[in-house]
């Protein structure tokens, strides 16, 4: 795992097509799959919109049962949501984001060192979406172990 860069950021909400998941959040990778699968098929992947992974749960206080997660894609064209997905928008203002370069097993590493740095600093928390945002892939997408830049989006006050 790597850390390009952290800092404070003013971020604009983001409109998304969204599927929810219940559970462990390492298991919202097949939410991404069908996500991926749907956009493909209509064609959406053309205006490169964005992914993201938004977390509402803490899972050192949530049962892992009980972990409420969404796995979203840009809505760039309007589309109407396919079966079992909704429109869902991601929260904007201002948020402490740590760019990081990490593969599939270390994105739990990496909360840990973003809440880190964010406690260290004595932020405070707000209760809008927390999430991560994929800015690229720095590999073969379909290698789970090439490293993806992911900014991780934690909001504050």
């Amino acid at each position: 795992m790597k850390i390009n860069s952290t800092e404070i950021k003013n971020l604009e909400p983001i409109k998304t097509i969204a599927i929810s998941h219940i559970g462990d959040y390492a298991g919202i990778a097949g939410a991404f799959e069908k996500l991926a699968a749907w956009a493909g098929a209509n064609n959406l992947w053309a205006a490169s919109p964005k992914m993201a992974g938004v977390y509402h749960d803490d899972p050192m206080h949530t049962p892992v049962e009980k972990l409420r997660s969404e796995a979203c894609l840009e809505n760039v064209s309007g589309i109407e949501p396919g079966k079992g997905m909704q429109d869902y928008t991601i929260s904007g203002g201002k948020y402490f984001v740590m760019q990081v370069e990490v593969t599939m097993s270390e994105y739990g590493e990496a909360w840990q060192k973003v809440s880190s740095a964010f406690n260290d600093k004595g932020y405070e928390y707000d209760m809008r979406d927390h999430y991560e945002l994929y800015v690229s892939c720095a590999g073969d997408t379909q290698d789970a172990d090439a490293p993806w830049i992911v900014n991780l989006c934690i909001p504050m006050k």
